[in-house]
This record gives C-alpha cells, structure tokens and sequence, in this order.
C-alpha cells in the first residue's frame, strides 16, 4: 500500500491522507471525492480544487469552478 494525500482547497484547505494500492484507486478515489464536492456547489458559484499527491510529490490536480451569468 502507497499512501496518498488529498488536499482539497476552497479558500481554506483540507487534507486526509489513505493508504491505497496504486495511482489508479488515488485516481477513482478523487473522482468520488470531486462527486461529494459537486452536491455542496452553490447556483451563486464557486471554486474548489483537489491536489493528490504520492510520496509529498503531487501526480492529479482536479478544480471544480461554477459561475453564475447574468
């Protein structure tokens, strides 16, 4: 097991670290975390990134961004 650390970044930042098997599982395991952030999206907007990183060295950057039009 590899252990990885997600860092999720909305004007203040989150981090939890999990053991998993490769890059593949950081991979899906970010996908469902982006899916979780997507539900507390505002029509107002907003940002979000997530950064995983393996070994302190970052290898997946995802950002979410919504944005109201007038």
């Amino acid at each position: 097991m590899v252990q990885y650390l997600f860092t999720i970044s909305n004007g203040g930042d989150f981090s939890d670290t999990e053991d998993l098997p490769d890059d593949e599982a950081a991979w899906r395991q970010a996908l469902q975390t982006v899916r979780d952030i997507e539900t507390s999206l505002r029509s107002g907007g907003g940002r979000w990134s997530l950064v995983v990183a393996r070994e302190q060295r970052p290898i997946y950057r995802i950002e979410v961004r919504a944005d109201k039009l007038n």
